[in-house]
């Protein structure tokens, strides 16, 4: 079962996401490969702690981060923890390219649940990669 941990910067992004992948064109795919979406209240650290932390997490738990977040502002921030602590193994970070798109663009939104049930269903191709980028 493939869990997605939702970074607080696109909570609201997700929700759009959520409701797509439960539209009938995604919904049996989605149910067949067990997507879910957790928040870090949810299942993990503090909600305020730093990317590194979460980044951690998430690998400790198998988990695959979805934010928005693409700063190297601080040796804690995901960017920098990626380049630093990532390695062949690492499971990747999705990454919105643009995350307000979601919101008013029907062929975007498509194409970022399109990819993001690709990657799941080939994830084995992804390890290693850092981030990956949705669409």
């Amino acid at each position: 079962m493939p869990v997605i941990l939702i970074d607080a910067n696109v909570e609201g992004h997700v929700a759009v996401i959520r409701a797509r992948l439960q539209s009938a064109a995604w919904h049996e795919l989605t149910i067949a490969l067990d997507v879910t979406f957790q928040t870090l209240r949810q299942v993990g650290p503090e909600p305020v702690v730093s990317d590194a932390v979460v980044w951690r997490f998430c690998q400790e738990h198998s988990h695959y981060l979805l934010t928005g977040n693409r700063n190297a502002d601080s040796e804690d921030s995901l960017e920098v923890t990626l380049r630093r602590e990532g390695s062949a193994i690492s499971l990747p970070v999705f990454t919105l390219s643009t995350p307000d798109r979601v919101y008013h663009d029907v062929a975007y939104l498509e194409r970022v649940v399109e990819k993001l049930l690709e990657h799941i269903l080939c994830a084995d191709n992804i390890l290693g990669a850092g981030r990956v980028y949705l669409p």
